[in-house]
């Protein structure tokens, strides 16, 4: 059995042997193959593959010799289609200097957390939550702006992902 994450393609590296000559791949979902006469054939989930979070994949052999004793042979595997990671930080942030920040993230498909990184020096009180607050430093507030990168965690055979959101940083006024 295998598992990938969704918008992969699984390559697949079948074996006959005794008496057969040739093979088809098929399919319980609604993916397709690259040549389903191929033991090295490719399969491409489908929509409902996706959406079901399994499909099984059968490999069949020839019926060797017609009709006699050796018939056509099988072997299946399910393959596992794990949701693409997500993560969203919502939209620019503009705050005075010395203000603290409340962040937000939320994550979908295989994400289990986040953690946040700065371009700059300012500070996340807990920089592995979803919902931290950020105290902008002394450059942060020079420069005016600073990005800020949510990241996501426990994404299993997905690769992380990650957005990003811009503190804009107005200086204090004076009357």
């Amino acid at each position: 059995n295998q598992t990938i994450c969704e918008g992969s393609m699984l390559s697949l590296n079948g074996v006959i042997g005794g008496g057969a000559t040739t093979l088809t791949w098929t399919t319980s979902g609604d993916g397709s193959f690259d040549d389903v006469t191929l033991a090295t054939a490719q399969y491409t989930p489908g929509t409902t593959d996706i959406s079901n979070g399994t499909v099984t994949l059968t490999l069949t052999t020839d019926d060797p010799d017609g009709a006699g004793p050796c018939l056509a042979a099988t072997a299946s595997i399910v393959l596992t289609i794990e949701p693409t990671p997500t993560i969203d930080t919502g939209t620019d942030i503009s705050v005075c200097s010395a203000t603290a920040v409340g962040l937000s993230a939320t994550i979908g498909g295989t994400s289990t957390g986040a953690s946040w990184t700065t371009t700059g020096d300012g500070s996340f009180d807990v920089a592995t939550s979803l919902t931290p607050n950020y105290t902008p430093g002394t450059t942060d507030i020079s420069n005016g702006t600073v990005t800020l990168t949510a990241t996501t965690t426990g994404v299993g055979t997905c690769a992380a992902t990650s957005d990003q959101l811009i503190l804009t940083i107005a200086p204090p006024t004076a009357d």
